[in-house]
């Protein structure tokens, strides 16, 4: 059986999330807390999940696609054509509802097209995001097409600068700066985007603390949009792969979020924080040792050092300064089909 809804503690703590398997060891757990009843899904449930899941992982290869066409025409025809983008959007949407948040941190992503499958799981989060905060169905649309485009800009910049292995000269660096406001005159160009997109692109890169670019706003004076998509944007980008960085695990991305107080709105950061490790409960991880363990509670306090199951032995990372999460452990079925679609 699959818990339909997540089952807390006493304490308000996520101990399973909904979409875990139940087994003899959780359902001893449960009685242990004296726990009379849980939500579960039922077969059909089950089967339309799995059947969504297969439907918006070959959509999401198809956006990918989809996606660079769109670079390409806003670098040689200067536009982004507004039906596209609708298009687009309406299916991160869609691959959004049908992934789970550790669906979507799992995804096995090409280096290469690190531009494209960025703007689209920058747009997917920020969509999750719109839904903890409630936002009503058309500022959710459009919060999801500004995270698709935050970076259309950068079809204006040189890709020797955008794929420099190294560190960029200050002229380089002020030229990538601009690709916010680029891509702010591109839509703005076509007439059909709305104000907010627009304004989400733009500031993007707008810092809390008024240390941003390219207007230095500071504080709520940032737009929702931006400042949403400031998190979504640093996050991934520190989660995957790039030509000049290696990729940090969604906990130690966690904590960077936790130590910088001064970037990001911190009612919103907040949020995020406490979402995306609640999310991974259940999951297999790699750590420092070399070692697989499962994810089994996450301390709300230390979020990014949870307590893990090395075969019967737990752990409390946040006791273990020497022992720490590398990466998420990808589904394997995944990752042979993009190793396939590569060759």
């Amino acid at each position: 059986m699959i818990i339909d809804e997540e089952v807390r503690s006493e304490f308000g703590g996520v101990l399973i999330p909904p979409g875990t398997e139940l087994n003899r060891r959780l359902i001893a757990q449960l009685k242990n807390m004296d726990i009379k009843e849980i939500k579960v899904k039922t077969e059909k449930e089950i089967k339309e999940k799995i059947n969504k899941k297969k439907i918006a992982r070959e959509k999401y290869q198809q956006n990918l696609e989809d996606f660079s066409e769109t670079y390409k025409k806003a670098y040689y025809m200067k536009k982004v054509d507004f039906k596209t983008v609708k298009s687009l959007s309406e299916e991160a949407m869609e691959i959004s509802d049908y992934l789970d948040l550790e669906d979507t941190l799992k995804m096995t992503r090409d280096i290469d097209n690190y531009t494209y499958s960025h703007s689209l799981h920058v747009g997917i989060l920020a969509n999750k995001f719109g839904k903890w905060l409630h936002l009503n169905e058309g500022r959710l649309s459009n919060l999801t097409t500004a995270a698709l485009l935050h970076d259309i800009g950068k079809s204006k910049i040189k890709k020797a600068i955008l794929n420099k292995p190294e560190a960029l000269t200050e002229e380089e660096y002020e030229e990538a700066k601009k690709h916010s406001q680029y891509g702010y005159q591109l839509l703005k160009k076509s007439n059909r985007f709305s104000k907010s997109i627009m304004a989400g692109i733009l500031t993007h890169h707008e810092r809390y603390d008024g240390s941003g670019y390219p207007l230095g706003l500071k504080g709520k004076k940032i737009p929702l949009f931006g400042r949403i998509i400031a998190i979504c944007d640093t996050f991934d980008a520190v989660t995957t792969d790039r030509p000049y960085q290696k990729s940090v695990s969604p906990f130690a991305a966690v904590k960077m979020l936790e130590e910088d107080f001064n970037s990001f709105d911190h009612k919103l950061k907040s949020l995020f924080i406490e979402k995306i490790p609640y999310s991974l409960i259940g999951d297999q991880v790699e750590l420092s040792n070399g070692e697989r363990a499962v994810i089994v509670f996450i301390n709300s306090r230390n979020p990014e050092s949870p307590i893990v199951r090395v075969d019967e032995n737990y752990i409390d990372l946040n006791d273990e300064s020497e022992l720490s999460i590398i990466s998420l452990v990808k589904d394997v079925e995944e990752a042979e089909k993009a190793v396939k679609l590569k060759e």
